[in-house]
This record gives C-alpha cells, structure tokens and sequence, in this order.
C-alpha cells in the first residue's frame, strides 16, 4: 500500500518530466541545440531530485 502513494504523489511530476522532454524534442526541431540538452538536464535533475525527496520521506 505505501508504494501505491508513492507512486501517486509522483504522478505530476512525470507528467512534467514528459511535457519538457516534448519541448526539448520541439526545440531540437528548430535547431536549438542548446536549449534542447539544457530542457533534457533540466527535466532529468529535477525528476531525479523528485524522486529521491519523495523517497527519502516516505521510506
């Protein structure tokens, strides 16, 4: 039952994670490089500090 919370309270987040991701893929569309890698490290350091903040109060 605990990883079932878990799993709803990350929910929003990869919902967010899969919106900057699709810009970052619009973006290197355009040709904009750079902003294309900076979305892709932004979406996976801010997922990744997500996840670990969610799991460390939860465990």
């Amino acid at each position: 039952m605990q990883w079932f919370g878990i799993i709803l309270q990350l929910l929003i987040p990869v919902g967010i994670v899969i919106y900057t991701i699709n810009f970052g893929r619009w973006m290197a569309g355009r040709q904009i490089k750079s902003g294309a890698y900076a979305a892709y490290a932004i979406a996976t350091i801010a997922f990744g500090l997500t996840v670990w903040v969610v799991l460390r109060n939860n465990l």
